[in-house]
């Protein structure tokens, strides 16, 4: 730690193996003071250490206050530096596999939402076919009974032709009777006719 108090010329220190350490605009905690929060071995100009335990130093072009025990004079050794350096790469790496992680749910999410549009246009789509089918349906049902009307007037058409064809046939054979029995009557008459002369010429 920092050695006797007083002044003394000013000297590099830093930020011992505490994170982010106030640095004060006067030698009082109070929560309107703080000019910066420095982090663990940020290296300080120590300006002056005082007996109430506070040490004022510049950093970064500002002057200001640091409790005199948060500071020490020892200069970060390479090792520590190599875990804290140990240590960023360790969090980038990680940050990096959430990033990964986190793009790949991404572009599932995309993908499951692509496929999700799909199945709802194909809903629709099945939805408007069912539609027509049921349609085309109602038209078969409708033809089926239509058909089935004009089976009946055809089968009463056939009826009805038959019926005609009969009377044509009953009718022929009705005037060819008539006329066989006219020629036959007439042949007859002829024939009487022809006897009564002849007896009376005898």
């Amino acid at each position: 730690m920092l050695l006797s108090t007083g002044v003394m010329a000013e000297s590099t220190v830093y930020v011992g193996d505490q994170v982010k350490i106030p640095m004060r605009a006067n030698d009082t905690i109070a929560k309107d003071n703080v000019i910066n929060q420095l982090n663990i071995n940020t290296p300080v100009t120590l300006i002056k250490k005082q007996a109430n335990g506070w040490s004022q130093i510049k950093h970064d072009g500002k002057q200001g206050f640091m409790i005199s025990r948060y500071l020490t004079d020892k200069k970060p050794t390479n090792e520590l530096a190599s875990k804290l350096q140990t240590k960023l790469d360790q969090k980038n790496r990680i940050y990096k596999i959430k990033y990964k992680l986190a793009e790949d749910l991404r572009k599932q999410i995309e993908t499951h939402e692509t496929e999700i549009s799909r199945l709802n246009i194909e809903i629709l789509n099945n939805n408007s076919q069912s539609l027509e089918l049921n349609k085309l349906q109602n038209k078969l049902f409708d033809l089926d009974e239509i058909n089935t009307d004009l089976s009946a007037q055809v089968s009463s058409l056939q009826s009805i032709n038959s019926s005609l064809h009969t009377t044509d046939f009953l009718t022929i054979i009705s005037a060819v009777t008539l006329f066989l029995g006219f020629g036959v009557g007439m042949g007859m008459s002829r024939a009487g006719s022809s006897r009564n002369s002849k007896m009376y010429t005898l």
